[in-house]
């Protein structure tokens, strides 16, 4: 029987690391589930022991180990199944889309012996903008949000934003009536080094890293996908490349899905190697290097859950150039520089002048942003309202 314990045993947070546990991809959805974790295993919601659990595609819940990444496959250590007691939680903070509905029946059995099921949402991309992602994601996103609206007494979204996309998506596709779910929202940490960040330089970093320093550089950080705005960037800062700006773009991140032309187009560039590059895979002790000595961070997204980057930015006191959204808006306050338009030109015009302004202004306030200790309290706090209603 699942159903377990007393209760005079303290109830269990039992957050759901599946993904991470087998394969962390070390992205933006992976960092979050890294820090978040960590700060509520070492901090708990007061009266709850926090268990992280998984589960692979043929077998339901087991006890995970304390952190991810203690073995490369979650078959090596196994672990004992998962019982419940009313009082408990179930946590969905990794985004195991593929795996929610093959398990919606164990789910749903805990939820009857009265475990809270709580599920973190990070965006609804594949739902709003599906050309922007491939049949497979898409399929398996909507087979989660289905199984989470029949599921979910609780769900935690990382903005604002993402909440009111969330209730309306529930409302009228989903059918629910306002406040079937309990849904929160909270804002993410900016602090790398709380993520359990990955070390390592690759050889010729530290020259590499000088040598960049003769010029400007602006920071582009994340997967290269479609969405990113990467295309609009390249080309915006040929424009300028061609009108003599002495000027260097740093893109840092691994390559996604539906960019090969745009990959192409980086390792074949005329400047490939001098005023732009490319760095693929980078570790996070390579980011925070990266952080610390650039200029200033772009972000083009079109459409984002949050932007850690942004925050990220924000924690070494760098200045950003962002696309005008509303997420970014909520995140970066009036404090980020934003500009409009997808053509090459009006990106150009935008970073010369943010990049005038930075200059010309010596002291400006800081983009607000949150420790990861914090993000957590957040979450923490949502989990336990969660609980009450």
């Amino acid at each position: 029987a699942e159903l377990g314990g007393t209760s005079s045993h303290p109830q269990r947070l039992f957050i759901d690391v599946s993904v991470i546990v087998r394969d962390d991809a070390r992205t933006g959805i992976q960092r979050v589930v890294r820090a978040l974790l960590m700060q509520l295993l070492m901090q708990p919601p007061e009266g709850f022991e926090v268990r992280a659990v998984y589960a692979s595609k043929y077998k339901g819940y087991r006890y995970a180990p304390s952190l991810p990444g203690m073995a490369s496959s979650a078959e090596e250590f196994g672990g004992e199944k998962v019982c419940v007691s009313d009082g408990d939680v179930f946590l969905g903070l990794d985004l195991s889309a593929h795996l929610i509905p093959r398990h919606s029946g164990q789910l749903a059995r805990w939820k009857r012996q009265g475990v809270k099921l709580v599920f973190v949402v990070y965006d609804l991309l594949p739902l709003l903008q599906p050309q922007w992602f491939n049949e497979r994601t898409q399929h398996n996103f909507r087979r989660w949000i289905r199984a989470m609206a029949m599921l979910a007494d609780g769900a935690i979204c990382i903005s604002e934003n993402v909440k009111f996309e969330l209730q309306e998506w529930l409302t009228q596709r989903c059918g629910l009536a306002t406040g079937a779910i309990s849904l929160h929202h909270i804002h993410l940490g900016g602090d790398l080094h709380a993520t359990a960040p990955t070390q390592g330089l690759q050889e010729g970093f530290g020259a590499w890293l000088e040598g960049l320093k003769r010029r400007p550089t602006i920071l582009m950080v994340g997967t290269v996908e479609p969405r990113k705005g990467h295309a609009q960037a390249l080309a915006a800062f040929d424009l300028l490349w061609r009108r003599g700006f002495e000027l260097n773009l740093v893109i840092a991140g691994k390559p996604g899905w539906k960019v090969d032309d745009l990959l192409s187009a980086l390792h074949a560039h005329p400047q490939s190697g001098d005023h732009l590059h490319f760095l693929e895979h980078p570790s996070d002790e390579e980011l925070d290097a990266l952080y610390r000595m650039t200029d200033g961070v772009l972000m083009a997204s079109e459409a984002e859950g949050f932007g850690l980057p942004l925050v990220e930015a924000a924690s070494y006191g760098k200045p950003v150039l962002a696309r005008d959204i509303p997420v970014f808006r909520e995140v970066g306050a009036d404090l980020a520089h934003y500009f409009s338009g997808r053509d090459p030109a009006s990106l150009a015009a935008a970073l010369t002048q943010w990049l005038s302004d930075c200059r010309n202004c010596e002291t400006r306030l800081p983009i607000p942003w949150l420790t990861w200790k914090e993000s957590a309290d957040q979450l923490a706090q949502c989990v336990l309202a969660t609980t009450r209603d």
